[in-house]
């Protein structure tokens, strides 16, 4: 089925595309395609709003230092605050990357946003990434105080892998027994590999940004030598999602991994998991980051806020 795609995301891919021009990044190294996705992605911040503060962190986690960043926006209400983890298929992107997107949630959300860098894959596959936003929300959660935060009352977000990261997260504090999150906004999530689904097939072969072939590819390196037998902690969409906090599934249209958020609500929902699904349409996979274009993205960030807000306050 074809979907339009709104105006204004062609118009930014557009612009984007006469500054860094196509390229196969499952042909390069990893450091090099890495490096290069990163500049294209991180040219959609021009123009970042103004902040009451921005600090900068390097934390220790297993692997080494972990870099993580404190947004303080000018009229922090909210008696919680957020953990933002960042997408780019376990591959690429760093707080740099969604550094705009950063800054408006905490606006329009009124809360302290806490963005974490994590270890990539291929060279780092899975559990590093997840084994470093635990470390990193340890730290969080012993110093939350110092921001006037309770602990108790934070939100865990993320968008594609990220939304994976912070679901996978939300469920390892669970089975721990320790204090969950009051909510979790996932974004264009996916949480299982080798889907044969309906969005894959309409959306998955090129045209809209995201592929089926380059989300396997990111699952692959992701899972590493565990591809052919993955851990359940790494696919949440197999997991037991009893017990978890209300969830706030964001969905991009025009989506390969569309449909994994659909089959996540049903599982929510089984599991008697209060959940929300909201479709952006005409949208595509990372359309969240083109801010400064789009403002369908700053609308849909509105959104993000709206349900962040309700668990936070």
């Amino acid at each position: 089925m074809a979907v339009p795609i709104d105006p204004e995301i062609l118009a930014a891919r557009a612009a984007q595309a006469t500054r860094f021009p196509a390229f196969d990044l499952m042909a390069l190294p990893p450091a090099e395609a890495r490096a290069r996705m990163n500049a294209a992605s991180a040219w959609f911040n021009d123009g970042l709003p103004e902040m009451g503060g921005v600090e900068e962190h390097r934390i220790r986690g297993a692997g080494g230092l972990i870099r993580l960043r404190v947004y303080t926006p000018f009229a922090a209400t909210a008696r919680g605050g957020i953990f933002y983890l960042h997408g780019g298929g376990w591959f690429a992107c760093d707080v740099d990357t969604h550094d705009r997107m950063m800054r408006l949630l905490a606006q329009q959300s009124g809360a302290v946003l806490f963005s974490v860098d994590y270890r990539l894959s291929p060279e780092h596959p899975h559990p590093a990434a997840l084994n470093d936003c635990l470390a990193a929300w340890d730290w969080i959660e012993k110093r939350a105080k110092r921001y006037a935060l309770d602990p108790a009352r934070f939100a865990f977000a993320g968008d594609s892998a990220g939304a994976n990261l912070a679901l996978s997260l939300a469920i390892r504090l669970r089975d721990a027994g320790r204090v969950t999150p009051v909510g979790c906004a996932l974004l264009y999530g996916c949480f299982a590999p080798g889907l044969d689904t309906e969005s894959a097939r309409a959306f998955g072969a090129g045209g809209y940004g995201l592929t089926a072939e380059r989300m396997a590819w990111y699952w692959g390196n992701y899972l590493g030598a565990a591809r052919d037998e993955p851990p359940v902690e790494a696919i949440p969409l197999q997991a037991d999602l009893a017990g978890l906090p209300p969830i706030f599934l964001g969905v991009a249209e025009a989506d390969t991994v569309a449909d994994d958020s659909r089959l996540l609500l049903e599982r929510l929902e089984a599991a008697g998991v209060s959940a929300e699904l909201v479709v952006w349409p005409g949208a595509v996979h990372g359309f969240l980051q083109m801010t400064r274009d789009v403002a369908l993205a700053r609308d849909a960030v509105g959104d993000v806020a709206r349900a962040i807000r309700e668990w936070i306050v």
